[in-house]
């Protein structure tokens, strides 16, 4: 099946749109920051963004897995080098995940952002629901001068900007970066965030669930549920697209890609396609108005998904047994005809560990031990009854017991960048707000308050994350800074760090 690279074509649409759309009023002289890449921020963004501005308006996207968010507002007290009361707003996109928080930064390009002049009202915590503008790079349109998105200030991936290589961990077929191209990021891990196993909860809690099977179901190597739980049920996959860290993550964890390859051993059991579903039909355009169809009673059934939200709605359309539609790679959309299942379906997913209050607010899907049975409640820290195998808790993070953890990378340019559009962009050091801001939001994206509630009551998941030794001494902050790190190498093993 040949996928079409397709810009968004809805221009009409859009315009009749906008005649009953209203745009966000935003000050005149207002700092724009615009932060790209993984998802795994977003639930403490907020936390973030609150301690930072005051008066904030929030904003996202009118898409189910809100892959655009942003925050207007004012500088708050103890930014150093931003005054307070400074117009700011802070823009965050999700969309693709990671790699748009490693390659549009180096290359300096224009991606897909906030449309603020096609917006209606939102529901709360959402005063403003917008569309998009913009087009990715990949995609029909991107080098041309219609294309009206933003360069993004620094990004933030799952991991560092070195894992996402070719042909797995790159979206909408782009190259790696180049050496040359990798040299103008400075990046540093920030904090630990745990992945987890993830089911629907038509796969029993009494169901031992290994590694090995994990990944042999992520690779499409398994077509049922026989060699698990003895069933014959289909297996479903609700996965991230390529280029998403968290599905690098995944990739790394469960067939060792790029880390054996690079060695010259195992290259990697690559991860399964939506076309490689048993019920892919491909003959249609791909757009909202013709989207590809998966049909799930045929059998093996793989989904790409945009954005961890998209995931999220994937598993509890799985469970309901009502139909998906979702964004996968090239901005494609894919419909999945759960409907015609019956019933739920057994499905697994590719999520970190911050979406354990969705998991349980959905009440739909839930986390699962690694190597072993057992569902995991994220919030309260409670495994099941009679559950075996590693819990995918806090204190088994802090101990180092639970390795499939990886450490957030944040990045930004370090020299000035020419884009395909002529634009010049300067380093993150020439505008000094914009690197102070930057600095700051690295600094709390580390510190235990964020990573562990540590003297705050705001932070929406401190189970989740773990701040970092070469950072913080675990020896006086143990129930926030895990003892061991992979010093930003994904590629290497959890290692015992002394106490500061």
């Amino acid at each position: 099946m040949k996928y079409t690279k397709i810009a968004v074509a809805c221009g009409l649409a859009l315009a009749a749109m906008s005649a009953q759309a209203d745009s966000v009023s935003v000050p005149a002289g207002t700092k724009v920051i615009f932060l790209s890449g993984a998802s795994a921020p977003d639930s403490f963004l907020a936390d973030i963004a609150s301690s930072m501005m005051t008066n904030v308006t929030a904003i996202r996207s009118n898409d189910a897995g809100i892959l655009h968010r942003a925050y207007l507002g004012k500088a708050a007290d103890g930014i150093p080098g931003v005054s307070v009361g400074t117009d700011i707003l802070f823009i965050k996109r999700s969309k693709g995940g990671s790699v748009y928080g490693v390659d549009p930064i180096a290359r300096a390009q224009r991606i897909e952002t906030l449309d603020l002049n096609n917006c209606v009202a939102g529901s709360a915590p959402w005063t403003w629901s917008c569309g998009t503008k913009g087009i990715d790079p990949g995609v029909t349109g991107h080098e041309t001068v219609a294309n009206t998105g933003l360069v993004a200030d620094f990004g933030v991936s799952d991991v560092e900007p070195a894992l996402f290589q070719e042909p797995y961990n790159t979206e909408n077929d782009q190259p790696a970066l180049s050496a040359a191209e990798l040299g103008v990021l400075t990046n540093a891990p920030v904090n630990q965030i745990m992945m987890g196993i993830v089911a629907t909860n038509a796969v029993s809690a009494s169901t031992s669930i290994s590694r090995a099977q994990y990944g042999a179901m992520l690779a499409g190597r398994l077509d049922t549920w026989q060699q698990v739980d003895g069933s014959t049920d289909p297996v479903v996959v609700c996965r991230r697209v390529n280029g998403s860290g968290t599905q690098t993550s995944y990739n790394w964890f469960f067939s060792g890609f790029p880390c054996n390859s690079a060695s010259g051993g195992f290259a990697g059991t690559p991860p399964a396609n939506a076309s490689d579903s048993f019920g892919f039909d491909g003959e249609h355009a791909g757009t909202s108005a013709d989207p590809f169809i998966i049909d799930p009673t045929a059998g093996r059934t793989i989904i790409e998904n945009s954005g961890s939200g998209d995931v999220r709605n994937c598993l509890k359309a799985a469970q309901n047994g009502t139909d998906f539609t979702t964004t996968g790679a090239f901005g494609n959309k894919y419909k999945v005809l759960f409907s015609g299942v019956g019933g739920p379906s057994k499905a697994i997913g590719v999520l970190s560990l911050d979406s354990y209050n969705n998991a349980n607010a959905d009440g739909k899907y839930s986390f699962r031990h690694l190597d072993g049975a057992g569902t995991f409640n994220g919030a309260d820290q409670s495994s099941s009854v009679g559950a075996t195998g590693i819990a995918p808790s806090k204190q088994n993070l802090l101990n180092g017991k639970y390795d499939f953890v990886v450490e957030l990378s944040v990045q930004a340019r370090s020299g000035q960048v020419t884009n395909v559009h002529g634009d010049v962009v300067a380093p993150m050091t020439a505008d000094a707000v914009k690197n102070s801001f930057y600095a700051e939001f690295v600094k709390r994206a580390g510190s235990t308050k964020y990573t562990g509630n540590d003297g705050a009551t705001s932070v929406t998941v401190p189970n989740a994350y773990a701040s970092l030794p070469q950072y913080t001494s675990h020896a006086t902050k143990g129930d926030y800074v895990t003892k061991y790190s992979r010093d930003g190498n994904t590629c290497s093993p959890l290692v015992y760090k002394p106490a500061l």
